[in-house]
Parts: C-alpha cells; structure tokens; sequence
C-alpha cells in the first residue's frame, strides 16, 4: 500500500531528489528519449523494406502533427490519470511505436500507426516529464535537475543513431534495431514505474490543474515568462534549420554532416551534465546573453568557412554550447519567473515546450524557401538575424524587470 506524499510549500521541498528516484527517472528518460532518436533512421529502414523515401516522409509529417496536437491535450490527461502515471503511459505508447516500426515491412498501416504512436508517446512525455520535477525541489535547485533531465534526453536521441547502426550492421535487418528499442522503451518504462513508487513517498508541492486551457496559455504570456518562452522558439528555429539542412551546408565545404552531429551531441551532453550542478547557482540572465554570444560565435564560423574541418568543428562546437545549453537555461527562467510571480508553473512550462515545437517542427518550411530561393549562406544570415533578435528580447526583460523592482 502506497503512502501518500507530504503536501508542503515550495520552499520546504528539499534542494535534491533522492537517488532512489533521480536514477531510475534519468535513466527511464534516457531509454525513451533514444526511441525517439531511432525514428531519425526510419527513411533507411524503409528503403531496405523496400519502400519510397516519400512514405517515411509521410509517417514522419503524421508523427510530427501528432506531437504538437498532443501538446494542448497532454495536461488534461495528467489531470485525469495522474502526472507520473501518465509519463509511464507515454513509454509504453513509445514502445508501441517501435513495436510498429519493426513490423513496417510487413504491414504498412503498421508503420503508419508506429509515427501516430511516436508523436503522442514524445509529445506527452517531453511535455509532463519536467512538471515532475517542479514538485519535488525547491525553487533554487529546479533548474539543475532541468538541465538533468535535457542531458539524459540529448544522450538517448544521440546514442539512437550509432547503436541502431551497430545493431543492423550485427544482425543484418532493421526490424532487429528497432525491436531492441521497443524493449529498451519498456525497460524505460519499468524504471519510472521505480521512480514512481519512490515518490509516493516524498515531499511535494500541491500543483494546480496541469491542463492548458485559453486562459492559461494568454496568462503565460502577459506575464515576464513571455520573454523566455520567445527565447526557446527563436532557438528552436535556429536548430532546426541548422540540423535541417546541414547536410547541404557539409558538402558545400567539403565536410561530413556526421561531424556536426557527432560534435554537437557529445559537446550538447557534456556540457548539460558538467553545469547542472552549479548552473543555478548562477543569475540566469548573464548565462543566457552568454549562450546567445556563444550561438552567434557559432553560426559566423559556418558563414565564415571556406571548407576548414577545425572551423567546421570549432563552429559546431560553440553553437552546441550556446544552444545545448539554452534549452535548460531557458526553461529554469520560465519556472523561477512563474514561481515569483503567480503564473501557474505547469502552464507555463507547457507553453515553453509548445514553444519550442512550434519553432522546431515549423521553421524547416521556412528555411527550404530561404534556400531554395537563394542560399545556405543567406539562411545563415537569417538565423543569425533570429539569434540577434533574442539577444534583444533579452535585453527587454531585464529592463522591464529592473523597471518593476
């Protein structure tokens, strides 16, 4: 039988999460997080079925949709079946994906429903697994254990690509790789059902009602969280098209995409996992005009680049910095402002992640006009125009902040 947690105010909660739980909840993380990386190689799993590069697309779009219209309905299912019982349930549904995956050169209404599932599994758990956090740890540490949980994320979807390789290379098929992450997902699953048990022991806040609603989603942005919530879109756009169309940008140098990728992963993880500890103990907004400094850095030396390997990598290394670790920063901005002020911490942190899908699943449309009208070089201008854009928003709130003291 299960004790229920102590309801107690944010200040009481203490400054860490117990092994017991922080554990199993970043490893279960990190095992979903790379079922949504294995989705990255799906075009070549149904090239070897065979199917079109165009079908992959379309699975891909249906997961895509899936993500953002799960976003808005994500709180209302954590309201009805519980925060952590709900996050469990996105794993399981993630695992469903791959189960479908697996199955694509069988049948592909399968493959169909496998991206259906991959967007409703992603979309809930990206959305609800940091509410999680803002319950349990007072204010002052919830932006360590943010930047955490978005490094064990960015390890899972970086270590997706390699070991799905590895494992077709061993066994010759795809359905074996993406059977090993269905049972991955599951073992994910059954590490935050661990978490779970472990919290119904431990202090938490009594959180409002998760769901998004009109009101909610307009109070999050009449209130200061509206500067750091245009942040993360902005940001998400610059991703986004960057990642996009890398490998246009490689062979216009003669570099390897598979170097940008590598680099910024390894440089994005460690940097998450090295900072967390004392990244709060840092005023938020002189990191996030450095990270803005560091992206900016980053985009000039791919503009820059006449076809230098170590500009390549040194590039792509300052704007893992900048933008690997703005996510978190970010995020911890959002949830202190909406701690201080009265905006509801869960709506907030939703609408940030709405945000950032937005910004993330939208602007690649954009990008291929830029492009294809004109250039990789002047998509680089743009995005570093955008980068420019929120060093200015940056500097709006700390002048209305200044303003209100």
């Amino acid at each position: 039988m299960r004790v229920a947690a102590n309801i107690v105010t944010a200040e009481n909660l203490p400054d860490e999460v117990p092994l017991d739980v922080s554990i199993p909840f970043m490893l279960g993380s990190i095992n979903v997080a790379a079922c949504y990386g294995a989705s990255f190689f799906f075009v070549d799993a149904l090239r070897s079925a065979p199917q079109s590069a165009s079908i992959a697309g379309t699975i891909i779009s249906i997961g895509t949709v899936a993500t953002i219209l799960c976003s808005f309905v994500a709180g209302r299912i954590a309201d009805s079946c519980g925060l952590m019982r709900t996050i469990i349930l996105a794993a399981v549904v993630m695992a469903i994906a791959m189960i479908c995956f697996a199955a694509a050169p069988i049948s592909m209404f399968l493959a169909y429903f496998g991206g259906l599932s991959l967007g409703i599994g992603w979309s809930i758990f990206y959305m609800l697994a940091p509410l999680q956090i803002l319950e349990r740890v007072r204010p002052a540490a919830r932006v360590k254990y943010l930047t955490l949980l978005s490094g064990s994320q960015m390890l899972g979807i970086g270590l997706a690509v390699p070991l799905g390789r590895t494992v077709v290379e061993m066994f010759g098929t795809y359905i074996a790789a993406y059977a090993l992450f269905a049972a991955a997902c599951l073992v994910g699953a059954m590490l935050l059902e661990f978490a779970s048990r472990a919290l119904a022991q431990a202090p938490q806040i009594k959180m409002a009602a998760v769901r998004l609603t009109f009101e909610g989603v307009r109070e999050a942005f009449k209130s200061n969280t509206r500067y750091p919530i245009v942040m993360i879109g902005i940001g998400a756009c610059v991703f986004s098209g960057l990642s996009t169309f890398q490998t246009l940008y490689a062979s216009s140098r003669g570099q390897s995409a598979d170097t940008f990728f590598l680099v910024f992963t390894l440089t994005a993880v460690f940097m998450r996992f090295a900072v967390a500890p004392v990244i709060g103990k840092v005023r938020l907004e002189w990191i996030a005009a450095f990270l803005i400094l560091c992206t900016m850095a980053g985009l000039f030396l791919f503009l820059m680049n006449e076809g230098s390997a170590e500009i390549y990598i040194l590039g792509t290394a300052m704007f893992a910095l900048g933008y690997g670790l703005s996510y978190s920063t970010l995020n911890g901005m959002v949830v202190l402002i909406a701690g201080t002020d009265g905006t509801s911490l869960a709506v907030a942190s939703q609408v940030f992640t709405l945000t950032y899908f937005v910004g993330l699943f939208g602007f690649p449309y954009i990008a291929g006009q830029i492009v294809s009208a004109h250039s990789f070089d002047d998509l680089l201008k743009s995005m570093m125009t955008l980068i420019g854009g929120n060093g200015i928003v940056l500097a709006i709130q700390a002048f209305s902040t200044r303003r209100e003291c």
